[in-house]
């Protein structure tokens, strides 16, 4: 046996990656205990990895089936065939179907689309590798700073099941935000492992500014890593910055340059903002999270004045606030809270760690902490799959067939219909192989801003200018067509009411057709086939 501290010195490697029981064998502790409490930890842990890769069946087998995950589907499947068909993005100022996103997602679909011939599918497939890479490097960064394998293990588990299980609709959905979180995941773990070095801050740099070129809004983990440089050196920090800007121009000409000169016009679209919508989306999705929250906040104080480990409570603080802030955003979900999610996974990856080095537990009574701890956590998270309704694979599986064989029951009627069709649902356009002629968000937004006239589209309603108009939600008793108002203003509602009437309704989907095409309709409609 090892007895002294030197010679305990010589295992390094072996010592930072064993728990506590293990280490005490080193000094002479009793091998049954040790190996008792060990077990109890890998059982555990391997109880939590159970549980995580649970909660991402349904995620990852939804993502082959033929429905809409997320409302933002159709309208990125709609952005990657443009560019696919050598079409620019921003050729043109804001109209009525508007790219608001930077164009390197879109680019990157385009690409693979080449292997996959399935944008739609090429987008899930990037989202679920998003969310896989991200949990790495949450993973790495608790191993980075705990010096210990299974506590990052449990982070990088916990990353995965906190998404699937509360956030489930943003997994497997053909949408940037996962890979684009991957990218500043990668570079606040650059940030954490060389932030000494003034080359590795330039590759942190370069990988937020890219991961902005995939989707912009997460500005927290730049923000975390430019107040945590100023405490260290205030000449570090203005570097950072200036670096950060200087690639950022650069990330906007080449967006003009490959996607059109109204880049800037199109990504600050306006949106309407409501601190009530604000309230409402944190009401929904910090409740289901609130003992890892507040384990994460007690984290965060411990940590805050730990010059190494600082950045993890700047991070978790910011991006708490910045998701708050954008939530407010008409149109914003859920995922502007992403960020603080991914700062929850890793500080309990420390949290964790911390509960293996509480040295007054009996040795008898540590294993029983440090393993039921953490698998008591893991199992909480059963309560928001139960709440989204995700949690017993055979039901979701009976459902998603369910819902696919609505859904193409929908876009065969579409696509019967003779001429172009409004959607609200742009996938179910796109399936049907409608022409992309409205954007019924990002045109709502910028009808309130005053720079879209709706009378455009109300007098073509009222000509009968369209074979069909597809709505999400069943019509009101009255039968005057329901939709969010985000994405429909009301005179166009009162346009479909007065001149279309119900051709098809079930809970997700309700179609209007013309009432008694005029001739000009009939016009319309043959200039368009």
């Amino acid at each position: 046996m090892i007895s002294s501290e030197d010679e305990k010195e010589q295992l390094p490697e072996i010592a930072s990656c064993l728990p506590t029981e293990t280490r005490t064998f080193f000094h002479g502790g009793e091998t049954a205990q040790w190996w008792t409490g060990f077990r109890w930890e890998l059982l555990a842990t391997a109880g939590c990895v159970a549980i995580a890769l649970y909660t991402a069946i349904f995620p990852v087998y939804r993502a082959f089936f033929l429905v809409e995950v997320s409302y933002n589907e159709g309208w990125n499947v709609y952005n990657a065939w443009m560019v696919a068909h050598h079409l620019p993005l921003y050729g043109s100022p804001a109209g009525w179907t508007t790219v608001n996103y930077p164009a390197l997602s879109f680019y990157l679909i385009a690409q693979l689309n080449r292997l996959t011939h399935d944008f739609l599918f090429t987008g899930r497939a990037l989202s679920i590798l998003g969310l896989a890479v991200t949990s790495v490097c949450v993973g790495f960064i608790v191993r980075r700073i705990t010096g210990s394998v299974l506590p990052a293990l449990l982070a990088a588990s916990y990353c995965i099941a906190l998404f699937c299980s509360n956030a489930n609709s943003y997994v497997g959905a053909d949408d940037p935000q996962l890979l684009a979180q991957a990218v500043f995941a990668a570079g606040l773990l650059l940030y954490i492992f060389r932030r000494e070095s003034d080359i590795a801050l330039i590759g942190v740099a370069f990988l937020f500014v890219l991961g902005g070129s995939i989707k912009h809004n997460q500005i927290d983990f730049p923000l975390a890593v430019i107040f945590d440089l100023y405490l260290l050196s205030r000449r570090r920090a203005r570097n950072f910055c200036l670096v950060l800007m200087a690639l950022a121009a650069v990330a906007l000409y080449v967006n003009a340059a490959i996607g059109g000169r109204f880049v800037v016009e199109r990504i600050l679209t306006p949106r309407l903002y409501s601190p009530m919508h604000m309230l409402k989306e944190a009401g929904e999705y910090y409740p289901p999270l609130l003992i890892p929250f507040v384990a994460a906040c007690a984290t965060a104080i411990k940590l805050r004045h730990d010059r190494h480990c600082r950045v993890l409570s700047l991070f978790f603080v910011i991006s708490l606030f910045v998701g708050l802030f954008f939530s407010g955003g008409s149109g914003v979900s859920f995922n502007a809270y992403f960020s603080n999610t991914v700062a929850i996974a890793i500080l309990l990856g420390i949290f964790f760690s911390d509960l293996r080095q509480v040295a007054h537990w009996p040795m008898g009574k540590r294993s029983l902490y440090t393993a039921g701890i953490p698998l008591l956590f893991f199992l909480w998270l059963l309560i928001p799959m139960q709440c989204n309704e995700i949690l017993w694979p055979v039901a979701n599986w009976r459902k998603v067939h369910e819902v696919q064989a609505r859904f193409v029951a929908q876009v065969d009627f579409l696509r019967a219909q003779p001429g172009p069709v409004l959607c609200e649902s742009l996938l179910r356009c796109y399936m049907a192989g409608k022409p992309y002629t409205y954007d019924p968000f990002n045109s709502t937004s910028l009808i309130h801003a005053g720079r879209l006239d709706a009378n455009v589209f109300v007098e073509r309603i009222r000509k009968q200018g369209f074979a069909a108009i597809q709505f999400k939600d069943p019509p009101a008793a009255s039968g005057q067509p329901s939709a969010m108002p985000e994405r429909f203003v009301k005179p166009i509602l009162n346009a479909a009411a007065e001149n279309y009437r119900v051709a098809w309704v079930n809970k997700d989907c309700t179609i209007y057709v013309p009432k008694e095409p005029t001739h000009l309709a009939s016009a319309l409609l043959d200039g368009s086939r």
